[in-house]
């Protein structure tokens, strides 16, 4: 007696080539990819020390998820970021985020002394309404904070509100995120 065998069970060479050309075209659509870091930027000058401010710096654009992740950890491994046109501009690198062409995030990290501590993405959509859930509650007691005059504690809840979300990468580049974190730090 011989078990049937469904003809969809094995793939020829043609629909082998097939599939790897239409992967490689939905790639090409979501490219180049953009790494950007917000900085904390503040100058110098002690008459000027409350003057604090949360700053964009965009760090350049890739073809590949692995260049990217080079090139933000070259960026930040200095621990600042030089201001375009002002010297006295001190900017500290505090989070670093890769998005596609769409505008989807690919991958997210925090800088740290020692380089970048890449966020895990989630592995499910499930896990993903979890996280956006957990942010959106930091985010209020965040809110909370400041309306009780706590801006320290504020502060807090916003960076773990942003760590969570940095998990959220699009589904499209979870599994490439999470295989090439095997060779970075991840937290």
């Amino acid at each position: 007696m011989t078990a049937p065998i469904s003809q969809t069970a094995f793939r020829g060479p043609r629909d082998i080539f097939v599939g790897g050309a239409l992967a490689q075209l939905r790639l090409a659509t979501r490219l180049p990819l953009r790494v950007s870091c917000q900085c904390r930027a503040h100058w110098d000058a002690p008459a000027l020390d409350q003057l604090r401010f949360e700053r964009d710096v965009e760090l350049g654009t890739f073809g590949d998820l692995a260049s990217a992740m080079a090139k933000a950890a070259t960026s930040v491994a200095s621990g600042l970021i030089a201001a375009d046109r002002d010297p006295d501009l001190r900017m500290v690198p505090q989070f670093v985020t890769v998005l596609d062409a769409d505008h989807y995030l690919v991958l997210a990290g925090e800088v740290k002394a020692d380089g970048i501590a890449w966020y895990t993405p989630v592995a499910s959509d499930a896990e993903a309404r979890s996280v956006v859930s957990e942010a959106c509650h930091l985010r209020s007691e965040a809110r909370a904070a400041v309306g009780a005059g706590n801006p320290t504690g504020a502060d807090a809840l916003i960076v773990r509100a942003r760590a969570l979300e940095g998990r959220l990468v699009d589904p499209f580049w979870r599994d490439l995120a999470r295989s090439l974190m095997g060779h970075a730090h991840a937290i």
